[in-house]
């Protein structure tokens, strides 16, 4: 995702850029050493960053002259301290190979956390907020006082919620069993977890949510796929949602907690804010002391973009 200024044609470009590991904290100007630094991350967002880092190169090509600036994903999840980052495993792997929770879609989260709060007129630095960022990649992260505290993606993209593709969370002892039964490689167990796994693999037929929702008998506005759907489809979509709900509702009930009073929950992606059954099945029946106020909030990664370098350029 690039975003442009334009004074007398272009003065810079923005590019979301998913995984910027610990090095990159914050906007950076692109050079040719930060992109071969970058690229180091690849195999660690496969999805993403290959194709971040490949249009940063074509506008370096393009556009000679004008500055190229990366804002990551992984920035807003920086502030952690080592109780929220650190995984259960010999200290050695995070200080000889950088093992951590990084998190993701920290763009977004921190974008809608904001417009969130001009909603309700309140400042973000007195809000509680728990964001639901549900698209073909799914997240959840408890922001506090406009800092984020805990986020459901880690070391890749590929944990915490269940996703289009992406498996979520997944026990490592069950990874070995699979690698050992199928004789699988490392890359091939990352394209399973990546690749065919999520609503896809759950469902057996689509990663598509409005397809899987109206296999299960949901209304669906405004989508017009198949009309009809084997018996295998119907029950394969009905426990594709079930998992994928029951995985949010997990982590909303956690954050709830970790953050004891929650001021708003914010529904954004495409998922999130086009559908409403998927928002009914996470907010029903749940007994909260004081209900938040539920809030759907677009999603602008372009315009966090450009607001994040807007004084660089």
């Amino acid at each position: 995702m690039a975003s442009m200024r334009r004074s007398r044609g272009v003065a810079g470009i923005g590019h979301r850029v998913v995984h910027g590991g610990e090095p990159f904290t914050k906007p950076t100007l692109v050079s040719s050493v930060n992109l071969k630094l970058l690229s180091k991350y690849n195999h660690l967002a496969p999805l993403h960053n290959p194709i971040n880092l490949s249009v940063i190169k074509i506008c370096r090509q393009l556009l000679l002259g004008r500055n190229n600036y990366a804002v990551f994903d992984t920035e807003y999840y920086s502030r952690f301290k080592p109780e929220q980052f650190l995984y259960g495993l010999p200290i050695n792997l995070y200080r000889n190979f950088s093992i951590r929770r990084y998190g993701f879609h920290g763009i977004s989260h921190k974008y809608v956390s904001a417009e969130a709060a001009k909603k309700i007129k309140l400042p973000l630095s007195k809000l509680n907020i728990i964001s639901l960022h549900l698209g073909s990649g799914c997240s959840i992260t408890a922001t506090r006082h406009s800092q984020a505290i805990a986020t459901s993606m880690g070391f890749t993209p590929l944990s915490g919620l269940v996703m289009g593709t992406r498996s979520g969370d997944i026990d490592p002892g069950a990874l070995l069993e699979i690698q050992e039964k199928l004789g699988l490689n490392a890359k091939a167990v990352n394209d399973l977890l990546a690749r065919k796994s999520g609503l896809l693999g759950l469902s057996g037929f689509t990663s598509d949510m409005r397809e899987i929702l109206k296999a299960a008998g949901k209304k669906v506005v405004g989508y017009y796929g198949p009309a009809k759907f084997s018996s295998r489809q119907k029950a394969g979509a009905k426990l594709a949602i079930n998992i994928f709900i029951a995985r949010i509702r997990e982590y909303l009930f956690q954050y709830a907690g970790l953050l004891k009073k929650v001021d708003i929950i914010v529904f954004t992606g495409g998922i999130g804010e086009r559908s409403q059954a998927v928002r009914q099945l996470v907010m029903e029946n749940i007994a909260w002391a004081k209900l938040p106020q539920v809030l759907i909030v677009k999603t602008d990664e372009e315009r966090a973009i450009f607001q994040a370098i807007r004084n660089s350029i």
